[in-house]
């Protein structure tokens, strides 16, 4: 808008300045420029919602004033004039040039002295002092070119200009002063006094200069208001001390300590229409500042009065969780646990303790919260009783609930088994078997159980239902028995199941071929001749010379009788000589001596007679018949020449005495061509002859008999022996 200023007046230099409301708020700027009568008013949006009754007023400097004795007309000699030479940042003056004019008529004048004092809020800024030498004519002073150089003092807020010496043109100075404190509101008058002495006298002159204007403007309006409520994030606790800032939509700050009360109320009145900013500045003990500033508007649709909410984050805390077993306070991790707040709100949920039996969750606001399990680690019962714990605002520490006791420790539903290996013949307990575990799928659920020293396998805590050992590898000269061992486990029963294996059996030796060193015996293949010179060897399966004195054989399990003379007994395949006297009985593979006393037997599984004569002793398995001689007996193989079979027979034992052992013991000698095979009944030594054939597949059990009565006959033999060496 525009204004005028009154008729006759004209503005004496550039000027602007800012009107002001009557709250001091700037409402616009006012412009009015050199020598014009009129100048504008350019308005803010400050006055835009105002609808009624504006108004307001404008003070204009439009010229300093002189006054003195001698500055009037054109017979003046001595005159001062000022301006404002300069401006700071603001627009705001911040020095002045004073102007001093004498002797305009050139006079001569001597010994000059200028004493000009300066008014409040100036300081004479040194070395500013120019003086320039001229004369004046119809459109001022001009210059002639010629430099003055006066000798320039101060006193105080004095300043003395000394011209030594005549003066005989016009001179002009200037100097210029520092302006302190100006109001850059309103108007600002300085003022100055000189006084100067010569030849022609004293002359004295007041003089003052003015900046500024000031303008005021004001209009009725519609004003609203705002009421701030500050809770936390429930919206449940109101929040007092929290601290806002409010700027307008030009970012001018209106102020910048609004304050939330004991109900975290914070109202703000007598806001004209238009957009707003609230800042928090400061949150309240506890919580963090909310960097979200709220803007809002006060409209102009006569909703004026606006509620605004807004919430603030407590300050974390954390919390750590550890599961523990309340007997063996071993910390147990696979427990699974949901986070809950006061409300019962799951906030978290899945929560797992850790190999270290541990839940830690850190950035928890202020508050009430609770775990609850929804899963116990295996082996162990659910609690679900809340574990409840409070995070404090503020709380650097974490809330550690270690003391919690955890479900007891119970095993739901289960059951053990022990699986024992043993040798299936001797029940020796066998360790180093191998076995998997497999459940009623066929998957195995453990694997490499080897039986200890005890030959045990234990498996404990298995589900009930139904599983089975499964042998991998058989222990050290066993045979594998891959046949599953299956079986049920029952709650809280200890199952136990036997396993037996094979021992795996050697390869008999080749009949032919006797095995390593003996005790001294005579080839079984070669019998002696009872009268010196040794008969030719023939197949042990040939019947003997019947005729001539055949020594006879004695078995070596039958103890002798200690009295009176036993009956020779026949070899079922040599027959004996029935007449003469009975050589003594040799090893049926050492030749005897036939002759004098009876030499000393070599076969160490043999047992000795006690005194007098050998008694003869019967074979193992087929006692003799002490009053006849025994019908022939056939041997397994068929022999090569039928029909030249003759009868064997085998003396039974005087007294009824029988066999220790009537059990194994029979080997068939290994057939030759053109001899008759018999059943002989021979002492079973390392170097004894193996049945006429190798065992057929399928004779195992044959051979297992065999051999273990072979073991059986070892053991009366030594047994024997030892009585007779101790006797």
């Amino acid at each position: 808008m525009s204004f005028y200023l009154p008729e006759g007046l004209v503005a004496s230099g550039n000027l602007s300045f800012p009107i002001y409301d009557n709250n001091g708020k700037e409402i616009g700027i006012a412009t009015i420029r050199n020598g014009e009568a009129s100048g504008t008013i350019t308005f803010n949006d400050a006055l835009e919602n105002t609808e009624a009754n504006r108004k307001g007023t404008l003070s204009l400097i439009s010229k300093g004033t002189n006054t003195g004795d001698s500055n009037e007309g054109e017979n003046w000699i001595f005159n001062k004039n000022g301006w404002v030479a300069g401006y700071d940042n603001n627009d705001v003056p911040n020095e002045i040039t004073w102007n001093i004019a004498f002797n305009p008529n050139q006079h001569n004048l001597n010994n000059v002295v200028i004493t000009d004092t300066l008014g409040p809020n100036q300081e004479y800024i040194p070395s500013s002092l120019n003086a320039i030498a001229g004369s004046y004519g119809p459109s001022g002073f001009i210059n002639n070119g010629e430099q003055l150089h006066p000798v320039v003092t101060t006193d105080g807020n004095k300043v003395i200009i000394t011209f030594p010496g005549n003066v005989t043109s016009a001179v002009d100075i200037y100097y210029r002063v520092k302006l302190i404190n100006t109001n850059p509101d309103g108007t600002t008058t300085w003022t100055d006094h000189a006084t100067m002495i010569s030849s022609e006298g004293e002359h004295n002159v007041d003089s003052s200069t003015s900046w500024g204007g000031a303008g005021t403007g004001t209009g009725d309006q519609k004003v609203g208001s705002v009421k701030l409520t500050k809770t936390d994030p429930t919206g449940k606790i109101s929040l007092a001390g929290a601290e806002y800032q409010l700027e307008d939509s030009k970012g001018s700050v209106l102020f910048t300590n609004g304050v939330t009360d004991e109900n975290g109320i914070l109202n703000v009145h007598n806001l004209p229409y238009g957009t707003y900013t609230l800042t928090e500045v400061k949150a309240p003990d506890g919580y963090q500042i909310n960097p979200n500033p709220i803007t809002f508007t006060i409209p102009d649709d006569n909703v004026i009065d606006l509620e605004l909410t807004q919430p603030d984050t407590p300050e974390t805390g954390a919390v750590i969780l550890k599961k523990i077993d309340p007997d063996s306070k071993v910390n147990l991790s696979g427990a699974t646990f949901n986070l809950l707040d006061s409300n019962g709100n799951v906030i978290k949920e899945g929560l797992v303790t850790s190999e270290n039996g541990e839940i830690s969750v850190d950035e928890l606001p202020a508050g009430d919260y609770s775990f609850v399990e929804t899963q116990p680690p295996a082996g162990y019962e659910l609690n679900p009783t809340p574990i409840n714990f409070t995070v404090i605002a503020g709380q650097t520490t974490p809330v550690e609930l270690d003391k919690f006791n955890v479900a007891t420790t119970v095993v739901n539903n289960t059951g053990n088994v022990t699986l024992t290996k043993t040798d299936v013949t001797t029940n020796e307990l066998l360790p180093g078997a191998v076995y998997d575990l497999l459940d009623s799928e066929g998957n195995i659920i453990q694997s490499n159980l080897i039986t200890d020293k005890n030959g045990q396998i234990t498996v404990t805590n298995l589900e009930a239902g139904d599983y089975a050992f499964v042998e991998t590898k058989a222990p050290e000269n066993f045979m594998i028995n891959k046949t599953p061992i299956k079986f049920t486990i029952v709650k809280d029963i200890s199952s136990n199941l036997e396993a037996k294996d094979q021992p795996i059996l050697e390869e008999p030796g080749n009949p032919d071929e006797p095995g390593g060193t003996e005790p001294p015996t005579t080839n079984p293949e070669e019998p002696g001749n009872p009268g010196g010179t040794k008969p030719p060897i023939t197949n042990p399966e040939e019947p003997g010379n019947p005729g001539g004195t055949k020594p006879p054989i004695t078995n070596p399990e039958e103890p002798g009788n200690p009295g009176g003379t036993k009956p020779p007994i026949t070899n079922p395949e040599e027959p004996g000589n029935p007449g003469g006297t009975k050589p003594p009985i040799t090893n049926p593979e050492e030749p005897g001596n036939p002759g004098g006393t009876k030499p000393p037997i070599t076969n160490p599984e043999e047992p000795g007679n006690h005194g007098g004569t050998k008694p003869p002793t019967t074979g193992p398995e087929e006692p003799g018949n002490p009053g006849g001689t025994e019908p022939p007996t056939t041997g397994p193989e068929e022999p090569s020449k039928p029909g030249i079979t003759p009868p064997i027979t085998l003396p039974s034992v005087p007294g009824g005495i029988g066999p220790e052992n009537p059990g194994s013991g029979i080997s068939t000698l290994p057939k030759l061509p053109g001899t008759i095979t018999g059943n002989v009944t021979l002492p079973e030594t390392g170097s004894g002859s193996q049945k006429g054939k190798l065992p057929q597949t399928g004779e195992n059990n044959q051979l297992f008999i065999m051999i273990s009565g072979f073991f059986i006959i070892l053991f009366l033999i030594f047994k024997h022996l030892i009585k007779k060496l101790n006797a």
